[in-house]
């Protein structure tokens, strides 16, 4: 009986103990910061738990960056490159990431895959700094076109980047599918000089006719009829994307993408559609043990077969032991070169007529 009242006891003194231990590691804390001269890496081991575990509790908080960049705790890396790596872009865990010396942990984050690697690379992009430039211009010379372009957007992020991606559109290193997004990027940006060298070494792309197309921040200022526009659309969208009950149903439908995308995003995704391919339209390569070869994106996938959605809408079904190479390609299966068939004035018209396409 002695045995399980005292049970019951450490059960409701549980919760106070612990608040208790929590008050005292927020203590030390708050006195630590107050300390100008206070040494993390010399403290006695009392102290370095009573952070460790402040710093679990608050992660990602303003006291959290504020504790590593002061005392520089290298045993926070590890955390700092998760939380760089989640959706949302974090310069502010990338900068101490890099500022602290985490390799390691720069390297199993870029050894990730799929949206938490592009989302570090992202971040990363934000640091305005010789080591974080270093490491995403590696990608650009890389077989991996994904990191490549990933890298590519994230550079453009910083002075530093935008002037490395710069160099290499200037020294002819740059991937040809990758001239197109670097030119709209550096077109955008703040520095007069950059936007200056970027229209002669990577010249946006040229509409029907052979006329430089202007940068999309002044594209996105003009105004287009409408009804101009919808012929526009019969004319080059059609054969892949419906609006409403109109077009053929292969990529993304745009009956309502006058809610989703903005007109500077509308631009950029016709003269680059690499640039951003939706979710669920990553294209395949698919060849059969007959030799039979198929490009489209998955419609459905299961153990015993895929269906896979080729150009003109048809959904053809592949067993999957008849499959002997399926490849993800690395560009949009809407062609780069549409703005081609295209005048300037075509061009502002068909955004125009989608900027209209909404609930």
């Amino acid at each position: 009986m002695r045995f399980f009242t005292g049970i019951v006891l450490a059960a409701l003194f549980a919760p106070s103990l612990l608040r208790a231990d929590e008050a005292r590691d927020k203590l030390i804390v708050e006195t630590v910061l107050k300390l100008e001269s206070f040494n993390y890496q010399s403290s006695s081991e009392k102290v370095k738990g009573a952070i460790g575990r402040y710093l679990t509790k608050n992660r990602g908080s303003e006291e959290y960056y504020e504790l590593i960049e002061r005392f520089r705790v290298e045993s926070e890396v590890a955390s700092l490159a998760k939380l760089a790596s989640e959706k949302e872009v974090n310069p502010r865990a990338a900068a101490l990431l890099v500022a602290i010396g985490g390799e390691v942990a720069i390297k199993a984050a870029l050894g990730d895959s799929g949206s938490s690697r592009a989302s570090f690379l992202m971040s990363l992009g934000t640091v305005n700094d010789p080591v974080a430039v270093e490491i995403l211009s590696g990608f650009l010379k890389g077989k991996d076109k994904v990191a490549a372009r990933d890298s590519a957007n994230a550079l453009a992020g910083s002075p530093a980047g935008q002037l490395c991606l710069l160099e290499f559109a200037e020294s002819g290193a740059l991937a040809d599918e990758l001239k197109n997004g670097v030119a709209l990027a550096l077109s955008a940006s703040v520095d007069p000089a950059i936007r200056s060298r970027v229209s002669k070494a990577l010249p946006l792309p040229s509409s029907l006719g052979g006329e430089l197309l202007p940068p999309v921040a002044q594209l996105a200022q003009m105004r287009g009829d409408a009804n101009k526009g919808k012929l526009i659309y019969m004319r080059a969208c059609f054969t892949c994307h419906k609006v409403g009950e109109k077009g053929i149903d292969f990529g993304p439908a745009l009956t309502e993408i006058g809610d989703k995308l903005a007109r500077e995003a509308l631009y950029t995704a016709i003269i680059d559609p690499n640039e951003a391919i939706s979710f669920g339209y990553e294209g395949f390569s698919i060849e059969t043990g007959q030799g039979r070869k198929l490009i489209g994106y998955l419609a459905s996938e299961g153990d015993q077969e895929i269906g896979i959605k080729v150009p003109g809408g048809a959904l053809i079904t592949v067993q999957t032991s008849e499959i002997k190479v399926k490849d993800p390609l690395s560009v949009s299966l809407m062609p780069a070169s549409l703005v081609a068939t295209m005048s300037r004035d075509d061009l502002v018209n068909l955004v125009e007529y989608l900027t209209t396409l909404k609930k």
